[in-house]
């Protein structure tokens, strides 16, 4: 087996297997829609569209109006993806060795991603349900000529009911939610790739197949808004998700069990945000998010910061700081028309500030 096709095979990985993986970028907190992430992530206290069923099912209590949405695709990409490829098509053109190593070397260390989802939805005041579905990849190149490869589905269906209290000023939820997962999680060897490419009949090849996790779970979610007055809206925010921890039960494929994902732990998060502009249909908001400060890592990366610059629901500028890298999103809404554009990054390393994987997403929805 020539080294250049092992590593064809390394790198195809991103594409042709993105639909058995699972993702760990969102183990300590899951986020699906673009307009929080474009608010760096601190949308605990905020709460006021249909993300609430994934934030806070306390702010379902405070819609105004209905609001549904049935086809709203977007897709995200980190920035280092297309030069992967570039350098896959410019370095593997001889079939040399070193070309192949030359490919590995170049790209050592970066991270590279791509994913695509949807998030329907149909929210009322009081009540709603959707469901959350991302299919994406993610490697990671070392210089023993191995790759971290993380990649796959994430699926998770809230139904929430809110009701306000003490004259609209507290708002209690609580949402019951299916999950799935189903993918591969691992550092994949040359050897590991190898195997995978070995069409004979020994017993100690491998599949890619071998390494996949799959299982379903049910969970909750709890959660209340506090807003003492009206004027600014200082608002705080608390919300436990997947109360006592999701477990996964093992999902038999083909007939053939696989193992378990890890469980997904309970997240305790907190939030402030604050409208210091509020005139007609314009207004500034503020907010501040501490996530999962029941789990032991880097406070660094729980801390988030946002701000929004709207003018009612038709044109939306977000910035803030998420895992200590700046976020920035746009949304235009009109009639039919919707689309949603951000930029964030995801941290590699252990603290904020250590490894960065800029990425780019954009939401369009289709319908409703």
């Amino acid at each position: 087996m020539r080294w250049q096709t092992l590593t064809g095979t390394a790198v195809s990985f991103l594409a042709i297997h993105a639909q058995t993986g699972m993702s760990k970028d969102h183990e300590n907190w899951t986020h699906f829609g673009l307009r929080p992430l474009g608010m760096g992530n601190a949308y605990v206290a905020v709460a006021d569209d249909y993300n609430a069923l994934f934030y806070n099912p306390a702010g379902l209590a405070r819609i105004k109006e209905w609001d549904g949405e049935l086809l709203n695709p977007w897709t995200d990409m980190s920035t280092n993806l297309g030069t992967l490829m570039k350098d896959a098509q410019d370095k593997l053109k001889s079939g040399e060795v070193s070309d192949s190593l030359d490919l590995i070397e170049a790209n050592t260390g970066k991270s590279y991603h791509v994913g695509l989802g949807l998030t329907p939805h149909l929210i009322f005041k009081n009540f709603g349900f959707g469901f959350g579905v991302e299919v994406g990849a993610s490697m990671v190149f070392h210089k023993n000529i191995a790759a971290d490869f993380d990649a796959g589905l994430r699926f998770v269906a809230p139904f929430t009911y809110a009701m306000n209290f003490l004259d609209d000023k507290l708002s209690v939820g609580a949402t019951v939610k299916f999950r799935a997962r189903a993918g591969v999680d691992r550092q994949f060897t040359m050897e590991d790739i190898e195997s995978f490419q070995t069409k004979g009949s020994d017993t100690n090849d491998k599949k890619i197949d071998d390494y996949v996790l799959s299982g379903l779970g049910q969970g909750a979610d709890v959660g209340l808004l506090f807003t003492p007055t009206k004027t600014m809206e200082p608002t705080i925010g608390i919300s436990v998700t997947d109360v006592g921890a999701t477990s996964y039960k093992t999902k038999d494929i083909g007939g053939e069990a696989l193992g378990n994902p890890p469980p997904q732990l309970a997240s305790v998060n907190v939030g402030f945000s604050l409208k210091p502009v509020q005139k007609d249909k314009l207004y500034v908001l503020t907010s501040m998010d501490m996530h999962s400060i029941n789990q032991p890592y880097s406070f660094s990366k729980k801390l988030n910061l946002g701000t929004e610059l709207g003018y009612g629901s038709i044109i939306k500028l977000q910035a803030g700081l998420y895992q200590g890298y700046l976020t920035a999103g746009f949304q235009f809404d009109v009639g039919l028309i919707n689309l949603r554009a951000i930029t964030y990054a995801e941290e590699l390393g252990a603290q904020a500030g250590f490894k960065e994987d800029r990425r780019y997403a954009l939401q369009i929805k289709l319908l409703l």
